[in-house]
């Protein structure tokens, strides 16, 4: 089993047991306006280029929004697939300028060791509170993820943030979270829009940021920028 079947296998296992109401992995609480949402959490992320954003817009969210205009759906510039999370998302923030200065020694000590990657954005990922495109991946991004996990926790900033398997580091980009139970009609167009590919793009730059839950532009702020080998 290559790494990106263990990774659909995982996606496929969150999904079932957050239907069956187990909570298996750390969700976003949903608000009624993302855009002023003031939790602020710390992690490190790539953002999306500018071709594979306007995609998702226009095979994926443009459809969405036309049967539930009222969920809060993702702008350009804020598309982005987690690395790491360090601190979740609250206000006041869980963190402190300390920790932020451990973090960014952190990340210049381990992201250069790695070589740049590839991930393959195709499908929806199905939450409770959000949707999401999987980012599939090879295991640079577990060896990656998992590294980053220790090394941050030696530095006194573990990741607080709950998963559902300690060992295969799945990702994803959230395009919409949602304000409201879905009407049906939303949910009859994610099922159709269950086969969607939407491309491949290479990782070749880590951000470290702070942000709100949409990672709405007017509330992130880019720390660090680390180059992969």
């Amino acid at each position: 089993m290559n790494y990106q079947t263990k990774q659909l296998e995982l996606i496929k296992k969150i999904e079932e047991s957050l239907k069956n109401g187990q909570q298996i992995s750390t969700l976003v609480d949903p608000v009624s306006d993302y855009v002023n949402d003031n939790r602020i959490c710390l992690t490190s992320v790539v953002f999306l280029p500018k071709d594979l954003q306007e995609k998702i817009i226009s095979c994926i969210i443009n459809p969405l929004k036309e049967t539930d205009p009222d969920q809060y759906f993702y702008i350009p510039d804020s598309f982005h697939v987690t690395i790491n999370n360090i601190r979740t998302i609250e206000n006041p923030p869980l963190f402190n300028n300390d920790d932020l200065e451990k973090a960014q020694k952190v990340f210049r000590k381990v992201v250069s060791k790695y070589h740049s990657f590839s991930f393959e954005l195709k499908g929806i990922f199905e939450l409770p509170t959000s949707l999401a495109i999987p980012a599939f991946s090879d295991e640079t991004l577990g060896n990656l993820v998992l590294e980053l996990r220790s090394e941050l926790k030696k530095a006194g900033v573990p990741d607080n943030k709950t998963y559902a398997d300690d060992n295969i580091v799945i990702g994803s980009t959230t395009i919409a979270r949602f304000t409201k139970t879905p009407n049906s009609r939303f949910k009859q167009k994610v099922d159709t829009l269950k086969e969607t590919e939407i491309g491949n793009f290479e990782v070749v730059k880590i951000s470290l940021i702070t942000t709100n839950a949409a990672c709405h532009p007017s509330k992130t702020k880019i720390i660090d920028d680390y180059l992969l080998s």
